[in-house]
């Protein structure tokens, strides 16, 4: 119950601060009741996420999203070392922007495995770099912030 606590937390201040965005007609910023939780999670996600604190066994469903943003630097993992929001379902064609906050340090976004196509570069420390990727196929896509993974700096994307 505290992981969910610290997830509906962790959101709704993404959310104030505007980090969370998806919005299809570039309209204006969204409100927490327009998010449905995502709980179709793959078992290999859940097992990679198992150690990051602000994961607790849901994502945020944004399947009706053109375009969803990311937070680097989220609170999380006992300082600004997460991803906010740490799992996202977004439909093929989604494009995801990962927005730095610039907190925590120097942040990047990884693909867990060589196979998958997520490289931001190298770890920087910023509050306006943004990184983004189209989704085309589907598939979960793990990634982590190279510098901070051993704090469990770690998120997903499950593309339907």
């Amino acid at each position: 119950m505290e992981g969910r606590r610290q997830f509906l937390s962790t959101l709704a201040a993404g959310l104030a601060a505007g980090s969370l965005a998806g919005c299809s007609s570039g309209s204006s910023t969204e409100t927490e009741s327009q998010y449905s939780e995502y709980t179709d999670i793959p078992d290999s996600v859940t097992e990679y996420l198992s150690d990051t604190s602000n994961f607790d066994g849901t994502g945020v469903d944004r399947t009706d999203a053109a375009e969803v943003s990311v937070t680097v630097g989220a609170q999380g993992n006992g300082a600004n070392y997460a991803f906010g929001p740490p799992v996202v379902a977004i439909s093929q064609g989604t494009t995801v922007v990962w927005e730095w906050n610039g907190r925590g340090g120097a942040h990047n976004v990884v693909s867990k495995d060589d196979r998958d196509p997520l490289d931001s570069g190298t770890a920087i420390t910023s509050s306006s770099k943004t990184y983004e990727y189209t989704f085309e196929e589907p598939g979960a896509y793990s990634y982590v912030c190279i510098p901070h993974r051993i704090n469990g700096m770690k998120g997903a994307i499950i593309v339907e």
